[in-house]
């Protein structure tokens, strides 16, 4: 309990310390934050020399003082992003799980796998309790459609490097079962987890793109197959390209290709 207590009050640390670079809007050197902070000058020294490490400050070779690092570029331009199609997908979102009875899921590409950002539940069970936030790209509908979209050098790193799990008997292990399944997920602008992820679940995704046709987002829809299968899958394709299509036109209206 206590070492959870001391990494947690590093952590509080560290962010105090970035929000003082950041409200400061100059270059601030150890003895400054120590002040600032009523912290002692080696837990700064330690805290300062982590985050510069992960590119989160950055430090000046003249002046020996830290300004916030170039990561926090490239996390805005994703937060940027993420909140755009988050803003615009939401309300459909919820007007498609109301529709179809089904939990609906917004997930964007981070890491190697689809990491799902928001979600509309429909009729709970069991099985969708089990819902993860991020899937593996070989065995999710949104996970496959990230994938299909990236080179074929990084297709095949991804498979190599041994990122595919075998999270069930139906879970796509091989560079030659994806390059199939690629093929048809193109062609037909959706892909299907059958079971892969989980046994009796079952998923379609439907990419969303910026208005200048970057991949940027995966509207998918969720449930137990066997109620899907009753409820029609034609009927939950068709009702979920009707969302993803409104989604895509106020993109393209909006002009938004972050």
């Amino acid at each position: 309990m206590k070492d959870d207590y001391n990494y947690i009050t590093m952590i509080e640390r560290a962010t105090d310390i970035m929000d003082l670079i950041f409200t400061t809007n100059r270059e601030l050197g150890v003895s400054e934050i120590s002040h600032e902070l009523s912290l002692p000058k080696a837990t700064v020294y330690r805290i300062l020399i982590t985050l510069a490490k992960g590119g989160f400050i950055s430090k000046g070779h003249e002046t020996e003082k830290y300004t916030l690092g170039g990561k926090f570029i490239k996390y805005s331009d994703r937060v940027k992003r993420d909140i755009n199609v988050y803003t615009i997908a939401k309300p459909y979102m919820g007007q498609l799980a109301d529709k179809v009875g089904e939990t609906v899921n917004l997930a964007i590409d981070y890491d190697n796998q689809s990491l799902i950002i928001d979600r509309e539940n429909g009729e709970q069970t069991s099985l969708l309790s089990k819902l993860v936030s991020d899937a593996p790209y070989n065995c999710s509908s949104s996970g496959k459609i990230f994938l299909s979209h990236k080179s074929d050098d990084e297709i095949r790193d991804y498979f190599n490097k041994g990122h595919a799990k075998q999270r069930t008997i139906k879970s796509i292990t091989s560079i030659e079962d994806f390059s199939h399944q690629r093929k048809d997920i193109l062609e037909k602008g959706y892909a299907i987890d059958d079971e892969e992820y989980d046994y009796g679940l079952y998923c379609i995704g439907r990419p969303v793109f910026t208005h200048s046709k970057k991949l940027m987002a995966v509207i998918s829809l969720s449930g137990p197959k066997s109620r899907l299968e009753h409820k029609g899958f034609q009927f939950i394709i068709d009702s979920l390209s009707e969302t993803v299509n409104v989604i895509q036109n106020k993109i393209n209206k909006l002009e938004i290709n972050e």
